[in-house]
């Protein structure tokens, strides 16, 4: 049998009553009329029914595998005018008698296995499945272009994560040494401040004293012992010749103290205000002759000071005492400069 009696014999076994059934089991014809008139022929036909079981089988296998695509109109026109096309092939066949009759094509086995019944149905799975393929591959494509993607963004997320853990970790470095810093600030300003309390207390128990120093060296009978115990006896009392502004102004004072035995004298003196820039105190003794600088001298912050000198003759010879400013880049013979304090002697 040549390949041409075969289809021929093929395209005769084919019933043209059900050309309509395949596109039916696909949910590909037109018109209501066309769908009534094959639920029409199932229902008187066993013959029909069996084919349209056996199709709605084939697509449903097929519908596991790929997704359902919509075929275009077109299709259904394209395919049966291929379904009815007739093969007019003239070419000559070499038959060889001595050989076995050759296999039947893998469509006209599946033609006689039942799973189709028409030239068309074969067509229509090729050409669907060929579509259902084609669009298989672009989302395979889109699939794999988005997971590229989405591992670049996983990069880039993870980068950023990176940096701001980095950032977040140098702020909190920041932020440990600011607090140090601040920490060591306020130990300074507590130190300091527990200076400044301790300075100010000191100034006060300073201020105290000072004045307990004032009052001890105001205080005549306590002097007087202090004089009398070192062998010495009081032989004058100096006050300031100036006004008093406040009554809680220190007035100044002194005394003269000389030596039971020897000419040895000493001046005590308290109150006195800080000599004019350029000046120094000087003690005189007047009375036998001319005045007679015994001592120059510089008082302490509180306005005292002790000065020891030599007795040029015995104090009973001289008739006062007194306190002057003069120069302190020259010798004085004379006084010129303002009297302070002054007093007769005993």
């Amino acid at each position: 049998m040549t390949e041409t009696t075969e289809k021929n014999n093929l395209k005769d076994e084919i019933d043209p009553r059900f050309d309509d059934l395949p596109a039916y089991a696909l949910g590909a014809l037109d018109t209501d009329e066309e769908r009534r008139a094959v639920e029409a022929l199932v229902e008187s036909d066993s013959a029909a029914l069996t084919e349209l079981n056996g199709l709605t089988e084939t697509t449903s296998r097929l519908a596991a595998v790929v997704s359902q695509v919509a075929p275009p109109a077109h299709l259904k026109q394209s395919i049966l005018a291929l379904a009815t096309t007739e093969t007019t092939t003239t070419d000559k066949v070499i038959q060889f008698e001595a050989d076995p009759a050759p296999a039947s094509p893998w469509w006209q086995r599946m033609f006689q296995s039942g799973l189709a019944t028409s030239a068309a149905a074969a067509v229509l799975i090729i050409v669907v499945g060929s579509v259902l393929s084609y669009q298989n591959s672009q989302v395979s494509y889109e699939i794999d272009t988005l997971r590229n993607d989405l591992a670049a963004e996983s990069v880039l997320v993870a980068n950023l994560q990176s940096e701001l853990s980095s950032t977040l970790v140098d702020a909190e470095n920041r932020v440990a040494s600011m607090k140090s810093e601040m920490e060591h600030m306020e130990n300074e300003f507590g130190a300091t401040t527990e200076m400044v309390v301790h300075q100010e207390e000191m100034v006060s128990e300073l201020a105290i004293a000072n004045e307990a120093l004032r009052q001890a060296l105001r205080d005549q009978s306590w002097l007087t012992y202090v004089a009398m115990k070192e062998g010495y006896r009081v032989e004058s009392w100096l006050a300031s010749n100036n006004q008093q502004v406040t009554s809680s102004e220190s007035a100044a004072s002194g005394l003269i103290a000389v030596r039971v035995v020897g000419n040895e004298a000493v001046f005590q003196v308290h109150g006195l205000p800080q000599p004019q820039s350029g000046m120094v105190f000087t003690l005189w003794l007047t009375g036998n002759g001319d005045p007679v600088p015994v001592a120059q001298f510089e008082v302490s912050e509180i306005g005292s000071a002790t000065v020891a000198f030599l007795l040029p003759a015995p104090l009973h010879y001289f008739s006062s005492a007194m306190v002057t400013q003069e120069r302190s880049d020259g010798v004085v013979n004379y006084p010129t400069g303002t009297m302070i304090m002054s007093a007769d002697t005993e």
